[in-house]
This record gives structure tokens, sequence and C-alpha cells, in this order.
């Protein structure tokens, strides 16, 4: 009712006229309560609002099922106890051993989440080895705007002689402003190499060279010894969404290259692979650098650079080897990656069906032998599972791998995945003296591979697994040691 009372008094005032002084136009005097509502008028108003009750806005976290929760804040989101969370399994190795608490874990930002393996085991290019192997992650952001980051550094020793020292890092800045990508590596290696291509080599039933005759066929493996020096960094400035724009720098310096099958003093002479291509393309066979800069895209949509529930993964780079930046030949390349997760059960978000694609090559000039696309010797070495690392080899590459990754256990310390792969390479046409070879071109040969896993949580913050691969082939079998996933 007090409420009505400067309204009525607006239409008293604006009833009265202009001024005072025209009280001859002044209508008559009414009663006091003329005008005014009936008190059953304002007893009614009253009722009315008196019954209104303002409506609270839904509680985003509220939930009834993981389903609610996935469709409102992302796949990777389940409802606990009524309320959306992320999920986090319940179990891993820090909580097993008394050295983390159990329960629900809120992520908090700048706080260091390691994982480190010692690594005793087995790998199809490295041998027997031991060493050490991490994923250190940290959130450089706010958890709820900032997606984890990652730098796993490995040091082993082989029993073939090998020293690798690496490391290979994505750092996302707060509010994943930046995405900064390195692959650094000094190597003392050794390995087997098989040609360009995945069919059969020239020199694999020998060929007519030039000034040599008939070399001798040189049919299986072809050891090397050789060093690497790798520095590869990529900057990218995030322009709208999960879009990045950016550049790189490549630096790849191969030397004490030593083909050990080579002996071109011998009766027929022994030719190999590299050193065929090296001489075919005016390369020192001994040494060589790849020095470079290039343009790169990526969309990157990841919940995690570890171990993602879902998002896109895609990126694109354009490269220039520079000799005025130390290359030993000019050349350009081109690369392509896609990845995607695509979740299966909203309750239990580690079930997921990922995809991964890559396709590479030179597209102008020439790379020297080492320094082309190879099976194994992505950033991480998880291609082609299945084949030795440097297997197949060749002027463009095209992979595809699918991986189907599940919980195991209900408190999601043991997991499992099944994936399968495929590779097909090229190799370019040779025309010399006296022999002629018409090269190899995308989907001629397709080598398969396939497997299955073991998944061991390692640290359930950053989602880092112990991993245990068993994986078959056109070769062989193969057994793989590692932490984190393979994309």
């Amino acid at each position: 009712m007090l409420r009505l009372r400067p309204a009525l008094a607006v239409l008293a005032v604006l009833a009265a006229g202009p001024s005072s002084t025209a009280r001859a136009e002044e209508p008559p005097a009414q009663a006091p309560d003329a005008g005014q509502p009936s008190p059953s008028t304002l007893e009614r108003a009253g009722e009315h609002f008196g019954r209104y009750v303002p409506v609270k806005p839904a509680d985003p976290a509220a939930c009834t099922t993981s389903t609610e929760c996935a469709n409102r804040l992302g796949y990777g989101e389940v409802c606990v106890d009524g309320r959306c969370q992320e999920y986090v399994d319940s179990t891993d190795i820090f909580t097993m051993l008394h050295m983390s608490k159990a329960g629900h874990i809120t992520p908090e930002p700048f706080v260091l989440y390691p994982s480190i393996v010692p690594a005793v085991g087995y790998n199809p290019a490295l041998g027997f080895l031991i060493g050490v192997t991490a994923f250190l992650n940290m959130y450089l952001g706010d958890p709820e705007t900032t997606t984890i980051s990652s730098a796993q550094p490995v040091f082993l020793y082989t029993s073939l002689n090998q020293i690798v020292i690496q490391l290979v890092t994505t750092l996302m800045t707060a509010d994943n402003s930046w995405e900064l990508q390195g692959d650094y590596r000094f190597l003392i290696y050794n390995q087997d190499t098989y040609g360009l291509g995945t069919g059969p080599t020239p020199v694999s039933g020998g060929f007519t060279l030039g000034g040599y005759g008939q070399t001798a066929a040189v049919p299986g493996a072809q050891p090397m010894n050789w060093n690497l020096l790798r520095f590869h960094q990529s900057v990218l400035k995030k322009v709208i969404g999960p879009l990045y724009l950016g550049g790189l720098f490549r630096f790849d310096r191969y030397y004490v290259v030593d083909d050990l099958d080579l002996n071109l003093s011998a009766s027929p002479p022994v030719v190999t692979s590299h050193y065929a291509y090296s001489r075919y393309y005016s390369f020192n066979s001994n040494q060589y650098n790849v020095s470079s800069i290039g343009a790169e895209v990526l969309y990157d949509s990841r919940d995690s650079t570890v171990n993602p529930y879902r998002g896109v993964y895609a990126d694109f780079w354009f490269k220039g080897n520079a000799t005025w930046l130390g290359s030993s030949q000019n050349a350009t390349q081109v690369y392509t990656e896609f990845r995607t997760y695509i979740g299966l059960d909203d309750a239990i978000p580690r079930n997921v069906l990922a995809f991964w694609f890559i396709g590479q090559g030179v597209t102008s000039g020439n790379v020297p032998y080492m320094a082309l696309p190879a099976i194994g010797w992505d950033a991480r070495g998880r291609t082609g599972r299945g084949y030795i690392a440097g297997r197949w080899r060749g002027t463009g590459m095209l992979y595809f791998e699918s991986e189907l990754r599940f919980r195991i256990t209900d408190d999601g310390f043991l997991g499992g995945v099944v994936f399968a792969n495929a590779s097909t390479f090229t190799r370019p046409a040779v025309s010399i003296t006296g022999y002629s070879d018409p090269g190899e071109h995308f989907f001629q040969f397709i080598r398969p591979a396939g497997g299955v896993g073991l998944r061991f949580m390692m640290n359930r913050t950053s989602r880092t697994n112990v991993t245990v691969d068993f994986s078959f082939s056109q070769t062989g079998f193969g057994l793989y040691l590692g932490a984190g996933e393979a994309f």
C-alpha cells in the first residue's frame, strides 16, 4: 500500500493544474478519500504481489546423470553426489603407496605433478635399456581455463651402446594464450635402415651402377652408426578460440655417420641405400645438416596435452631448409597432423576412441637420407608400433592409426588399449647410367600393424600412465615400455 502513495501523489499534482493563482479554475474540493483505491482493491493488489516468488537461476553444477554434465560442460565432466565435476580416477601408484591422499582432487596452478619411471626394459629399436623417463606436468594458469603443460625428459643407455638424451615439451601459458612445442635431442646412436619406400628397394637385389658394375644384393637390414643433435621449436599464439598461428625453427645435425655394410672395394661392391642416395643427390655421406624456418597453423581443442578425453588437434606447417641457415642443401617440406578423441561413455570418460593421421613430405629440393620422414621418428617416437624405428622411410609419408582406450578396474588404476596402424611411403624415381628405377608412389604398398596394451595409472591428477604395449606386424612382434599415451 505504501508503494501506491507516490504514484497517487503525482496524479494529484497533475490534477491540481498549473498554479495556485488560477484558483477560479480549480475543480471543486473532493472528499479526503476521493480518487483513492478502495481497501478491497489494495488488499487484492497486496495479495497478488505477496504471492510472487523470484525464480532463482539453475545451478550449472547440479545434475542427476553424467550425460547432463557432458552435454552442459563437455565430455570428461561426471555427476558425483548431484554435482558435476571433472572425472578423476580414484587410485594411482602414489595413492597405493600412501604417498598422496585418496578421494577427489582439485588441480592447482603452478604445482608440479611428476611421474618418474625408472626405465628398465626392452624396445625393438634400442634393445635392452636402462635409464629414467618422466612426465613433468604443471598448470601455468587457472586450471579452469588453462590446459595442463607437459615436459618429458628421457635419459637412456642401451645394450646396443646407444645414449639417448631427449626433452619433448608442450607448454600452455595462462588461458592457453600461447602454445610452445619443443623437441631437443642428443643421440649417440646406431640403427638398421632398409632403404626408401614400403616395397622392395633397389639395393635388395643388387643393381648395375656405372663405374662399379653389378653391385652385391643387400636384401635386409643395413646397420648404421651416427650422432644426432636436434633443436626443434614452435611458437604459436592463440588468435581466436583454439586456433593458433606462429612460426617454427628446426635444426638437425647428423654427424659421424658410418655405413657399416658399405664396401666399395669388395667384389662385387656393396652399396647401401644411404650411400647410393647421398651420392645421387650430392650429399656428404658422413655428415649433413637440416636447418629451417617456417610458418605453422594449429587448431588445438584438447582438454589435456598428456591424455585427452575430448577435442581435436590439427597441425599444419610449411618450412624451408636454407643453406644460409646452415642446411646442406635448399629444400622445402610440408607437414600435416590430425588427431581426434571421441568419448564413448559419459560416466567413464576414459573410454575413448582416438584417431591419428600424419602426412608429410619433400615438396622441392632434396633432404638428407636420415632426415627423411620415417616410422618411429616423430617427436615422441610412437608412430608405427609393431615395426622397428626407421623400418619404413621415404620422401613422402602417410600414416594412419586408431586406438580404443578403456578403463578395466573401477578405481581406474588399470586400463587397456587396442590399436591398429598402417603406413605407406614414396620413393623417388632414379635414372643413371646403366640403371633406372620408376620409384614408388603412395598406396602401392601398405604396411599394417596392431596390438594391445595395458595402462597403469601413475599420476591421476595429470592422467599419466605407465604403458606396456604388445604389437605385431608383417615383420614380427614387439614389446614397448614407456610413459604417456601414444598420441
